[in-house]
């Protein structure tokens, strides 16, 4: 086991270390072993932090506009829905991409690049005259999803010293639990009060206060280790690897199915205003964040478990939702348990494909990366679908048969194989 030692950061703010496992770190293809450091910068760290919590909010706010996009735009609500489906289709496509085509590329361009077209992206969805040119902005953002996921925490490990590279994740992670509590009731509340428009032109002035902080903060990082594009497939030769990756994905594409249409689901079902939407997704936020960190415990000696709980706790919420009719209460009750559901399931599925994927597979991460964000696509797309023909029921009686049966994934002889004691777990 690691030891977890305190330090004084630049701000003078006392971080506890996490540490990572080498291997881990190796398996990045961004993650150069060769680059030579000289010493923590936590400055730098912070600045890729604030890239992702800008790219996670570009991701998520659409999701909190879609009735006011669906009334812009005149389109349906499903139609609406392609602009978080358009984003991850492309994130598929660019992981393995980026990710076999890029070794060469200095790290710390790579990033500001990626940056730059976050800020692109949200500047022309601002001004997007027509839903087309929105879904092209939207599908530019994808880009940038999938080459900030794959490069983003490597870069982050290799500013700092290896016992801090645990600690340099949780604050690129922070980042991105930070955004998904914010970016839903802040667009909503934003719509409400002003324009889409304006939620966007935020997001694009959080891209650029991230560039502009990246470039005064990141130093040379080197470029990448080299990727074979058959290492991308080992994860599925792998049984518990391909178990894990195919019950997380399944609870990926049950959550969005659902959770894409969650604001104008609470409009209809619970007959909630505007700015009752707005408590309730930040409370549905609240919910997710306090799981996800009770999930970094949890998953050390029973990883199986939580992966397998928070697929049945999503399962259960929206299966219990589609069925229950006029009691807000309860149904408010039921969406923060689905929120907490989720909260769980990226922390399990990092941890179950850092501990099952051999130390030898450096592009393991863009295949996992890719495998949920086209899960992420095709339940937003089917559950629009569903929407646009049986209303809010739907996505909902759809969510809760696919979590289920990616729970129920988890009981296989494969799957059983990753508990193992916490003492040999590659993440302890």
């Amino acid at each position: 086991m690691f030891s977890i030692q305190p330090e004084k950061t630049l701000t003078g703010v006392t971080l506890q270390h996490r540490p990572v496992a080498a291997q881990l770190a190796e398996r990045m293809s961004c993650h150069n072993p060769q680059q030579t450091s000289s010493g923590d910068r936590w400055f730098a760290v912070w600045s890729i932090a604030l890239g992702s919590f800008a790219l996670v909010f570009s991701e998520v706010i659409p999701v909190g506009l879609l009735p006011h996009l669906s009334q812009a735009f005149g389109v349906s609500i499903g139609l609406a829905g392609l602009m978080v489906v358009a984003p991850a289709v492309a994130a598929a496509i660019a992981g393995p991409i980026l990710t076999l085509g890029s070794a060469r590329i200095e790290r710390r361009v790579l990033l500001w690049t990626l940056s730059a077209l976050v800020l692109t992206s949200d500047v022309v969805a601002a001004a997007a005259p027509n839903v087309e040119i929105m879904l092209v902005a939207r599908a530019l953002l994808g880009v940038c999803i999938g080459g900030f996921w794959v490069f983003g925490a490597g870069a982050a490990m290799s500013l700092v010293r290896e016992e801090a590279r645990g600690t340099a994740i949780a604050l690129v992670s922070s980042g991105i639990f930070l955004a998904t509590v914010a970016a839903l009731p802040a667009a909503a509340l934003i719509g409400n009060l002003t324009s889409w428009r304006v939620a966007f032109a935020i997001a694009a002035g959080l891209a650029g206060a991230a560039i502009v902080l990246q470039m005064a903060a990141l130093p040379c990082l080197g470029t990448g280790v080299p990727v074979h594009p058959q290492t991308l497939l080992t994860i599925l030769k792998v049984p518990a690897a391909r178990m894990g990756l195919l019950a997380a994905a399944a609870i990926f594409f049950a959550y969005f199915a659902a959770y894409t249409y969650i604001n104008p689901l609470l409009q209809s079902r619970a007959g909630l205003t505007g700015e009752q939407v707005t408590v309730v997704l930040l409370s549905f936020g609240v919910a997710g964040g306090a799981t996800n960190f009770a999930a970094g415990v949890t998953v050390r000696r029973h990883l199986r478990a939580t992966l397998c709980g928070a697929g049945l706790l999503i399962a259960t919420a929206t299966l219990l939702i589609a069925v229950i009719s006029g009691m807000h209460p309860v149904i408010i009750a039921l969406v923060l348990v689905w929120g907490a559901g989720f909260g769980a399931v990226p922390v399990a599925a990092q941890t179950w494909m850092a501990r099952t994927m051999p130390a030898s597979v450096e592009g393991g991460l863009a295949l996992f990366v890719s495998a949920l964000q086209g899960s992420l696509a095709a339940g937003s797309a089917v559950g629009g679908l569903l929407f646009n023909t049986y209303g809010t029921t739907g996505p909902l009686v759809l969510a809760a048969v696919i979590a289920a049966g990616g729970s129920l994934v988890l009981v296989s002889r494969s799957a059983r194989a990753v508990d193992i004691p916490a003492s040999s777990e590659a993440l302890s």
